[in-house]
């Protein structure tokens, strides 16, 4: 389990008490890969027994170098707000066969909006412009590698980026019958339908071909 972080003392405890309660064996690993967090991350982060792995900021940067650190056969991305489904293991087979898989998205309080829940819907489908990284992302090690993990210089968009490569090194990807709980932060702060609206203007950009300082400069300008 590799979970990068930047200042996510909010978040991180809660994501950490839900897995410590469903470590399958003890050979599994936790690792927090963090960026420079400058609040009580590392220090909820080890005293919930994680393994704590530093790294330079960029979300892309610190899974490869959890990856790299990690000493397991496969590997599960997963946000520091995001919590995985009970018994989220039993989808993942032993051995060194599966294809990269995600669970279904819904988010904390989704009740309350449509959009949210029409969001959530859509994560049901195996198309990649439902694929991004709050879903969590399990894969093979020897898969991942074979794809050069993430984009290491990319600030946005590298989960879609490798689930896209990954499915046509495999030729199939799983979209899991469970579904991960994030927090929907972003949208609240800044409404549900403009952040909806940025989030399909950067996706459109990327597919068209925009480069990350292009990108970037979208995002920081629109959101916060």
């Amino acid at each position: 389990m590799i979970i990068p972080t930047l200042n996510e003392a909010p978040y991180i405890g809660r994501t950490l008490r839900r897995l410590s309660a469903m470590r399958p064996n003890p050979s599994f690993e936790l690792i927090i890969v963090d960026g420079g967090s400058t609040d009580d991350t590392v220090r909820i982060a080890s005293d919930h027994g994680a393994r704590i792995v530093h790294s330079a900021r960029g979300r892309a940067t610190q899974m490869n170098a959890g990856a790299a650190a990690a000493r397991g056969a496969s590997f599960l991305f997963l946000h520091a707000d995001t919590l995985l489904p009970k018994n989220f293991v039993r989808h993942f087979p032993a051995g060194n066969h599966a294809p990269p898989a995600c669970f279904r998205l819904r988010f904390e309080g989704q009740q309350s909006s449509r959009l949210l829940q029409f969001y959530s819907y859509c994560t049901h489908f195996n198309i990649d412009a439902f694929r991004f990284g709050d879903q969590a992302l399990w894969v093979l090690r020897r898969d991942f590698e074979a794809v050069g993990g993430y984009p290491a210089d990319w600030q946005l968009l590298e989960d879609n980026y490798i689930v896209r490569k990954l499915r046509r090194h495999r030729g199939t990807f799983r979209v899991l019958p469970d579904a991960v709980t994030t927090s929907p932060r972003k949208y609240v702060r800044n409404g549900f339908a403009y952040t909806q609206l940025v989030y399909t203007l950067l996706y459109t950009l990327y597919r068209c071909g925009a480069g990350q300082a292009l990108l970037r400069s979208v995002y920081l300008r629109l959101l916060h």
